[in-house]
């Protein structure tokens, strides 16, 4: 079962879930309990070594593209 990252509607918070295909329906966001969530679209590295997807604008964290994470 993969692990997807979802966004609560409601709460506005993140988090992750392990989801058996086809019952994405049946996610609750597990902060507040809503069903209404939306599946994100997760970034992550492709290819072996130091193959990575960069990010253009940075991430939140540094919002100035100079971290090891998103860089």
């Amino acid at each position: 079962m993969p692990i997807y990252e979802f966004k609560c509607n409601s709460c506005q918070k993140r988090f992750e879930s392990l989801v058996r295909l086809g019952k994405e329906a049946e996610v609750v966001c597990e902060f507040c309990g809503s069903r209404e969530v939306r599946k994100l679209l997760s970034a992550f590295g492709i290819g072996g070594g130091s193959s990575r997807i960069k990010a253009s604008s940075g991430c939140s964290s540094c919002a100035g593209g100079t971290c090891s994470t998103c860089h």
